[in-house]
């Protein structure tokens, strides 16, 4: 396990062509209509952002987006993306999903299609390597983010998280901060009764921490709580590209808020070229819109993240070589490192400006409480609402009953039980 990084909290649901169904918290939402996919991005219209792109569009930065490759093809994403850092394409559609989020241009089905929050920023994308049992290597995860720390990338987002404090990775992302990077992470997905488990990458000090929450600014239905949540962004029912046939899924995690809360830095730094990236973050964890408790919160951080506050204020962001995040709450928390014999992997050493990175190769997808699932455009019919239920409630039981076994365990060899079922690390 300590070697390797799992699938889990985002899923594709195949129902033929009867229907995507989106299950969330124990209930059923609506089927995509036969809308645009711009008009299902709700967050969008809530931020205004059509004010906010009269003052920055994200030009001149560029978001490292560590993760399952980019589709460079997809209609919403060409032009957007830089040569890759290594394999280019995407067979799983989690990064693609990412980059569009950030810098989608919403160019198909007549100007309808998914726009990023930041269009005019590019993406370097980064393809991490799949194992031989179907889950993602730590070690590719740490080769990207060394890599995306000596490129010309402002940003580093890395929609993936895990319970486990893998010592390598640790390193890499203090690296990449060192280098001026600025790291945004997920804060995690999870069963709503299991909490206060650290997830990294974001639990490292310094890395700007996301959760997501609804339409209402409530916890999305699997966001996690933990200290070391910085902000929160809108991360349930969230349309995005990928690559079935559609061209669009539909997703909660906090995978969205992050690609969400990287654009919206991508805005702010192009309004503020000469800021450094804990400006930046100063920046937006003081303009958020704080929550009805002392902040920061576990649930909450500093709030939710809001770009039409960030790029409207004029006071200092505060001093260029001073992270904001570091030592606020003592330190964010740490877990021991995993235990027991180490794969050849995860010992080996992670690359630098001068390695090559490894083949990629497709992740693999497991039960998890995120749920990923086909738009079905046009006037698809809805039908086989039973048999989808079924399906996914055996899977929510099973992964709850999992999960409750776990947390009755009388010990955690090997260190605590990870929040997704099966292994310590994938995207979140």
């Amino acid at each position: 396990m300590s070697g390797r990084l799992i699938r889990a909290p985002r899923l594709f649901v195949s129902l033929g062509l009867l229907l995507a169904v989106l299950i969330g918290a124990g209930r059923f939402a609506p089927p995509a209509r036969a809308e645009s996919i711009r008009a299902q991005q709700w967050y969008l219209d809530t931020w205004k952002i059509e004010e906010v792109w009269k003052t920055t569009r994200g030009a001149g930065i560029t978001v490292a987006v560590i993760d399952s490759g980019v589709d460079a093809t997809h209609p919403d994403l060409v032009g957007q993306t830089l040569p890759s850092l290594n394999a280019s394409g995407d067979e799983d559609g989690h990064g693609t999903g990412m980059a569009s989020l950030i810098a989608g241009q919403g160019r198909a089905a007549g100007g309808q299609g998914v726009y990023g929050v930041a269009p005019a920023t590019k993406v370097l994308p980064f393809r991490i390597k799949a194992t031989a049992s179907g889950g993602r290597d730590v070690v590719s995860l740490t080769q990207g983010v060394r890599l995306a720390a000596d490129s010309p990338a402002h940003i580093i987002n890395l929609s993936q998280g895990g319970s486990v404090d893998q010592p390598v990775l640790r390193e890499a992302v203090s690296y990449a901060l060192s280098k001026g990077k600025l790291v945004v992470a997920a804060g995690g997905n999870t069963p709503m009764d299991r909490h206060n488990v650290p997830v990294y990458p974001g639990a490292y000090p310094g890395v700007l921490a996301v959760s997501a929450v609804d339409r209402e600014g409530r916890p999305a239905n699997n966001s996690v709580r933990g200290s070391w949540i910085s902000l929160t962004a809108p991360g349930q029912d969230i349309p995005s590209a990928c690559v079935t046939e559609s061209r669009y899924c539909l997703a909660t995690g906090s995978s969205d808020s992050t690609a969400l809360t990287s654009g919206i830095a991508a805005l702010v730094w192009s309004l503020h070229p000469d800021w450094t990236a804990n400006q930046v973050i100063r920046r937006l964890i003081d303009t958020a819109n704080r929550p009805n408790e002392p902040v920061p919160s576990n649930t909450f951080g500093y709030g939710a993240v809001s770009p039409r506050k960030a790029i409207a204020a004029t006071d200092t962001p505060g001093p260029a070589d001073v992270n904001p995040l570091v030592g606020v709450r003592g330190d964010k928390p740490s877990a021991p490192p995993a235990t027991g014999t180490p794969s050849a992997a995860a010992t080996a050493p992670a690359a630098g400006p001068s390695n090559t990175a490894p083949p990629a190769a497709s992740g693999s997808t497991s039960d998890g409480d995120s749920l990923l699932v086909p738009i079905l455009g046009g006037s698809a019919v809805a039908v086989a609402l039973v048999a989808g239920a079924a399906v996914v409630a055996v899977r929510r039981r099973r992964t709850r009953e999992a999960a409750r076994q776990q947390a009755a365990a009388p010990a955690w060899p090997g260190g605590p039980p990870s929040y997704y079922q099966g292994g310590p690390y994938g995207p979140s």
